[in-house]
């Protein structure tokens, strides 16, 4: 009796299915299972697949789940069978060192897989041929990973630690690959990116992680549309007010942050621990992002929360946390008084998005705004306003396009 029930409580099919509906129980859902013994325990080993003769540092599925491809330190590529524990292709990549990331190209039949390595190159390979037909290696530095969307079959990126997103379009050439995003133009040089992921239901929308707290969303299309533009503007012989224009535009990022980490950055600093970004993926209806912060804990970021934003303004001297508040009081501001103030952009670490002169922090959503990473930073403006306490709890925010404000699990 005492086991049936049990397994009742733990049988939470119907709270999923809330969840997803957006139910009024999805937050007593996420606050009931934040920790499950019972799932724990019955995590286990179904089998080991022997083939590697290297660590394994990559895995990936196929469209319909019934194919797993794996890279390793041996420079070899295998597609398995997981579940009749069978190895299937195996293949030299013609990588000279460690591989990092694998993928499927998408639509291709299972066919056309991708490869990115330590040896700074990334190949494309038909496992049908068991050769490699494309080869790339205009990055500088070690490739994280590759990022491919369903909607665009012949095109897909990557991360590496060189600090650049690339583009990859096979229709176009088979050899060359174009900068879609060059983190160290705002970051300094010694950012790098370490993981990217694309919306699975709107590839438009790129995630990417790099050392730091901050993970970066950007509408691929705005960029796009915005380089044709100036290429129409420069083409026509069409000369602005600024000689070097932005490649990327005003409200083609996001920035999305745990509350607490920003104002927790020089005690991490102190202790040599190092904030970065390894993984990031989105839920399967594009709504969620999930991000593994390497030396800290697993967020995960609502993409949809449309709340009206708030502004505190922390004091410079006294960032420190104790008891899960701030020890003075925050000043509230009206989102109207924000304004775009010229100073310097980049912080002591470089990698981290404006927040102008006394950090701003959120409870659960800091949405700094209208910012592209290399624009000077947020300045809020003196103005009358009643102070409120307030506490950094529930480490969920997001920075976004004009304003710094909360944000609501």
């Amino acid at each position: 009796m005492i086991c049936c029930e049990a397994m009742a409580a733990v049988n939470i099919t119907s709270n999923l299915l809330h969840r997803q509906i957006r139910d009024k129980g999805a937050l007593g859902f996420q606050r009931h299972y934040h920790v499950t013994d019972s799932f724990i325990k019955r995590l286990g080993l179904e089998a080991e697949l022997q083939g590697h003769s290297g660590c394994v540092n990559c895995l990936e599925w196929n469209e319909k789940g019934d194919l797993l491809a794996s890279g390793s330190d041996d420079q070899h590529a295998i597609v398995w069978d997981p579940f009749r524990h069978r190895k299937l292709i195996t293949m030299h990549t013609g990588h000279a060192a460690n591989i990092f990331s694998v993928k499927f190209l998408p639509h291709s039949g299972d066919r056309i897989l991708v490869t990115g390595a330590a040896d700074t190159k990334v190949h494309v390979h038909d496992l049908t041929a068991k050769e490699t037909i494309h080869m790339f290696s205009e990055h500088t530095n070690r490739v994280k990973r590759i990022a491919v969307a369903p909607m665009w079959p012949s095109t897909f990126w990557s991360a590496a630690e060189d600090g650049i997103i690339r583009q990859y379009d096979l229709r176009e050439s088979s050899k060359r690959s174009e900068v879609l995003i060059n983190l160290t133009e705002y970051c300094g040089q010694l950012v790098e990116a370490k993981c990217l992921a694309v919306n699975p239901r709107d590839n438009n929308y790129l995630a990417v992680g790099a050392n730091g707290p901050f993970v970066r969303l950007y509408d691929i299309r705005m960029i796009h549309n915005h380089r044709k533009s100036m290429s129409s503007s420069v083409a026509a012989g069409v000369h602005t007010f600024c000689d070097r224009q932005k490649p990327i535009p005003d409200g083609a990022g996001q920035y999305y942050v745990a509350g607490h980490l920003p104002v927790k950055l020089p005690e991490y600093n102190n202790r040599l621990r190092v904030l970065v970004a390894t993984y990031v993926t989105f839920s399967p209806d594009g709504t969620e992002l999930l991000v593994n912060m390497g030396g800290e804990q697993v967020y995960l970021f609502d993409l949809t929360f449309k709340q009206r934003p708030y502004t505190f303004l922390l004091p410079k001297k006294s960032t420190e946390v104790q008891n899960g508040k701030t020890p003075t009081n925050g000043i509230h501001l009206p989102a109207s008084q924000l304004r775009l103030a010229e100073s310097s952009f980049c912080s002591a670490l470089g990698d981290l998005p404006p927040v102008g002169e006394g950090e701003a922090a959120g409870q659960r959503g800091l949405r700094p705004a209208a910012l592209d990473p290399g624009h000077p930073a947020l300045q809020p403006r003196p103005a009358p306003g009643r102070t409120q306490r307030h506490a950094l709890r529930k480490p969920r925010c997001r920075l976004h396009e004009a304003q710094v404000g909360w944000g609501s699990l």
